[in-house]
């Protein structure tokens, strides 16, 4: 290879190396943690899949054909009461009972359940023997609570209804306290020491009253307690990137900026 070729070539690899961003080599150093790389991959996984339980952990049924007509019960939930299946039951069907009344009556009709056919709120006590909490077994994984609900299908839901939250809370307390240091710590003087100030002023509210007194006048939910916990979670990024704007405003390069900015207007 000629030696301008060699040094052409020198240059496009250095080049390379350059335009690697720096997301890119901290993804690349992250994979090589392998450990939390795959357990990464994996909680990944089960969060995307928690979104389809409906479908596979419920105690609602897929598909029902009754009399030559077919039902989806798993997305009108709550519709279909029992006697619109011959059931002698008021409020909802038990899709259960009503796979082995069909079953039993071999007529052609028939029940599809999810692959765990209970729901996370669902109380069993009329189906189970003994009082609760009921021993793990083959019918229920993880057993029952002692309102004879299914441990098992309540872990699964409370696992999406925990990472959302803790996803949900964590971006908006990031977006608040990125927006709120950036402000503080771009314009500085004043609107940085009254800014602080107010932080702090804030930063003592007590949160386990707070909590208390909204949990007395309102019904927690799931977006009132985002809502809560992102208030007292956003302070101390913060401190971060205002820190950051003061260090990067002592560079040179924005000394050299405001110069040539002055420069030009004069």
């Amino acid at each position: 290879m000629a030696p301008a070729e060699k040094e052409l070539t020198e240059k496009n690899k250095t080049e390379q190396k350059v335009s690697v961003s720096i997301f890119r080599k901290r993804w690349k150093k992250f994979r090589s943690l392998k450990r939390g790389y795959y357990s990464f991959l994996i909680m990944t996984s089960f969060f995307i899949l928690s979104f389809i339980l409906p479908v596979l952990v419920n105690k609602t049924a897929l598909v029902v054909h009754y009399n030559g007509n077919y039902y989806f019960p798993v997305f009108k939930s709550g519709i279909y009461e029992g006697s619109v299946f011959g059931q002698d039951r008021y409020g909802e069907a038990n899709y259960r009972m009503l796979k082995e009344q069909f079953k039993q009556e071999d007529n052609g009709n028939w029940v599809l359940m999810p692959l765990y056919p209970y729901g996370p709120n669902e109380n069993l006590l009329d189906e189970m023997e003994g009082s609760p909490p009921h021993a793990p077994g083959i019918g229920h994984i993880f057993g029952t609570d002692d309102r004879a609900r299914d441990v098992f299908a309540r872990l699964l839901y409370g696992f999406n209804i925990s990472i959302s939250f803790a996803i949900v809370v964590t971006l908006l307390a990031y977006l608040i306290g990125v927006t709120i240091g950036s402000i503080l710590g771009f314009y500085s003087g004043k609107i940085d020491i009254f800014g602080q100030r107010a932080i702090e002023i804030w930063a003592t509210l007590p949160f386990l009253y707070v909590i208390i007194i909204v949990n007395s006048i309102l019904q927690p939910n799931f977006v009132l307690l985002v809502i809560v916990l992102t208030a007292f979670t956003w302070e101390g990024i913060t401190y971060y990137v205002r820190g950051e704007f003061y260090r990067e405003k002592a560079r040179d390069y924005v000394s050299l900026f405001r110069l040539d900015h002055r420069t030009e207007q004069y």
